[in-house]
Order: C-alpha cells, then structure tokens, then sequence
C-alpha cells in the first residue's frame, strides 16, 4: 500500500483537504487488525483472511527482476541459470525465505541464494538499487510498485519462468461497508491503481 501513498495523497489533498492518511506496519495482518480495529483497509496479497471480511480485488499482476542499472543481469538475456545464480532479495511479511520462484527454478533443478529477506517490496528495492542483489517486482510493465522501481533507477527484466501471478486486493471490516468516509478511500484506492 506504501507504493499508492503519492497518489493517494494527492487526491486526498485535492478532494479532502485537511484530512490525513495512516500508513501502518505491514506486519499488521489482515484478519485481527480489521476486526479489532487497528486498520481500516488492507491493501496486498491477501490471503490469511477471516471470513468475514469483505475484499475486492484490484489487479492481477506478473513478476519480473528488479536489478540496479549497470547490472551484469541486464547485459544479456536472462535465463534461469542466469537468474538463480544471482543474489536475490526474499520479500515475506512472515520471514520466509523461500516461494513461487525457488519453485519454478527447482524445475530446471535450480536454487537460488537469497541473501537477505525484507518484509515489503519497497525496501527491496532500495536494497537492489544499491547492491548486486535481485529482487522481485510485482506489476510487469504498468502500476504503482513499478513507477517506485523506476523512481529507484531500477531495470526491470522478465523472468524466463512460469511464476504464478499476485492478485492484490483491498479487504475491510464488515463495519465499514455503509461508512461514507470509507467508501471514498476504498473508491479513490480503485482510482489509483486503475490509474485514473
């Protein structure tokens, strides 16, 4: 969600002045945080969700590389040797150190080393920006999270691998369903990354 904030900001400067957004910790998780109030909305990869709680999906969107310009990665086409042999930078909110990519690789009987595990995709890429090290990008060649890659310098390269895609979706309490201040945010969320 930290990715929207420029543009969410400035439409809530433009259409609420004097109103103010909170950006919490990812590691607020959906399912308690929206029942007992600590968040609102939740904006991400969504599923560890309470059955309650009402989603939306926003967009659906593919993996690529992120990698430092100058990058030895961008001098030639990647492969999936090429890929695995890299550095790389785990994004998991949980810690993991493994997902969908050391999957696929593991069907060319590939690993990868992963160096170093962020909880958000904006901090990795401020590592990969400033390190040998790869990350992965969400949102292709279009979207919020790809103009913060391009804002770091980043190149973005297509992962020659099946990965599967990251559908991102916003989820809220059943409380705020009729909230008309609510509505409006989960509106202008749907604006921003639609682009309009």
């Amino acid at each position: 969600s930290a990715a929207l904030a420029p543009e969410l900001l400035a439409l809530a400067a433009r259409l609420a002045p004097g109103g103010a957004l909170r950006f919490r910790p990812e590691e607020l998780e959906g399912g308690p945080a929206l029942r007992d109030g600590r968040i609102d909305l939740e904006i991400g990869a969504l599923d560890h969700l309470a059955p309650e709680i009402r989603t939306e999906e926003l967009v659906t969107l593919h993996m690529v590389a992120g990698v430092r310009a100058g990058h030895p990665l961008a001098d030639a086409p990647l492969t999936p040797a090429r890929f695995a042999a890299a550095g790389h930078i785990g994004v998991s909110r949980r810690g993991r150190f493994t997902g969908p990519a050391d999957v696929a690789l593991a069907e060319h009987d590939l690993r990868r080393r992963v160096v170093a595990v962020l909880p958000s995709h904006l901090s990795a890429m401020a590592l990969a920006a400033r390190s040998d090290l790869v990350c992965l990008v969400p949102g292709g060649s279009r979207g919020p999270i790809v103009d913060v890659a391009l804002a770091f310098g980043l190149r973005l390269l297509e992962i020659p691998l099946p990965l599967p895609p990251v559908v991102i979706g916003m989820a809220w309490h059943p409380r705020h369903a009729a909230d008309g201040g609510h509505g409006w945010l989960r509106s202008a969320v749907l604006g921003v990354v639609a682009g309009t």
